[in-house]
């Protein structure tokens, strides 16, 4: 009689299927003021996303809001170098100013950006111009404590200028790099044209605080009588104050 042979696959357990993993969820923006301030600091690309969308409304607004504090704090620091009424001159011009700036910039803004290859709405420009500009005002936020204690402790005008200009660079630097990781995050590749942009909302930014000025120090009148060139009117501030102002 034959004997039946076991099956060697008889006893054998089948493959376990290993578990799917799951893709970790994607965090969501609350529109915020703590959600708004995080987005900006930690998650910018999803920011950004989020501002493009249609429901971006509630978003944009506390970001104007929030960019208006903070550059007001940051021009209440300037007026503390004078005192006096430039304690609200120096924060209501830095605001204006930059609000101006943005207005005036956001038109080139929109058709660069098309140049550059993006499928983007003017209001999509705007919100990526507000997320900017609300970085741009919590760095210089930051900054504000130590521009204080300079302020504190020195008397020299043109040190305390240098010094807001250099805090305002940084700002802007880190602010504005927000429309380039726009243009990353839609694949558009690089192109000279967002570059372009940004020199020339610098120079108007610069063009705009001569036209403002004083945002540092005192004058007779709020605005100024005699137009100037931002680099005429720091070239005659230094040289005048050379003679006059101790650094101290």
């Amino acid at each position: 009689m034959e004997t039946e042979e076991p099956d060697p696959t008889a006893n054998c357990h089948p493959e376990e299927e290993s578990p799917v993993l799951q893709p970790p969820p994607v965090p969501v923006i609350e529109p915020t003021f703590s959600g708004v301030i995080d987005g900006l600091l930690k998650r910018p690309v999803l920011l950004l996303a989020r501002v493009q969308s249609s429901n971006s409304a509630a978003m944009l607004k506390r970001m104007l809001v929030l960019a208006a504090l903070c550059m007001g704090a940051f021009g209440l620091i300037l007026g503390w170098v004078s005192g006096g009424q430039q304690f609200w001159l120096a924060p209501l011009k830095i605001v204006a100013g930059i609000a101006l700036c943005g207005l005036i910039t956001l038109p080139s803004l929109y058709i660069f950006s098309c140049l550059n290859g993006h499928e983007i709405s003017l209001k999509a420009v705007a919100g990526v111009l507000v997320s900017s500009l609300a970085l741009t005002g919590l760095l210089l936020m930051g900054l504000a404590p130590v521009l204080w204690v300079f302020v504190q402790s020195s008397e020299s005008l043109p040190f305390l200028g240098f010094l807001g200009l250099a805090f305002w660079s940084i700002a802007l630097a880190f602010g504005l790099s927000l429309v380039f990781r726009t243009s990353a995050a839609k694949e558009a590749g690089r192109s000279p044209f967002l570059a372009i942009w940004v020199a020339i909302f610098v120079l108007v930014a610069l063009q705009m605080s001569t036209s403002l000025r004083p945002l540092i120090g005192t004058a007779d009148t709020i605005l100024p009588k005699e137009k100037k060139f931002f680099l005429t009117h720091w070239f005659d501030e230094f040289s005048r104050a050379s003679g006059k102002t101790r650094w101290k």
